[in-house]
């Protein structure tokens, strides 16, 4: 099991105190996942939040062409993905699937939003990091397609 010490040194989990990490860690469970095995898929119901411990992890979307394309690759401990749990309507909108075996904290995403709505501070905190993380992923994501763009000269307007 992991400590509330390392769960405060997450990217989502930083601004809580001692109390509140040791109740939303008080249902987590650390798994393991060998290369190539899927998390969770794409549309399925989010009810775990995850964040990485070892290994990595491949965030993929697939379009409407059945093609996945690539959003995020999660390497750094302490990263969060399945964060979909956190917000209606409650449903993966990428998939996760282990780059290599790769070991997680599996946190009950209802625990958390119950949590989030008994005291306001924490959901504040929580909402305000986790739009950080979309946000910086975004970043990361348009800069890689402009990369992309570059790569092959397509000209934009």
């Amino acid at each position: 099991m992991v400590s509330t010490n390392w769960l405060k040194k997450t990217e989502l989990f930083e601004r809580l105190d001692e109390t509140q990490l040791s109740i939303l860690l008080s249902q987590a469970v650390v798994k393991s996942f060998p290369e190539g095995e899927a998390i969770f898929l794409q549309g399925e119901e989010a009810s775990c939040l995850y964040i990485l411990i070892k290994g990595a992890v491949d965030l993929t979307v697939k379009t409407q062409e059945k093609i996945d394309f690539m959003t995020s690759n999660i390497e750094k401990e302490g990263a969060v993905f399945g964060t979909a749990s956190l917000m209606e309507p409650f449903h993966y909108n990428v998939s996760a699937l282990c780059l290599k075996p790769s070991e997680v904290l599996v946190m009950d995403a209802n625990l958390i939003r119950k949590k989030m709505e008994e005291d306001p501070k924490i959901g504040m905190e929580i909402m305000k990091r986790l739009a950080t993380i979309y946000f910086n992923r975004l970043n990361e994501l348009r800069a890689g397609v402009s990369n992309l763009l570059k790569i092959f000269k397509i000209k934009t307007p």
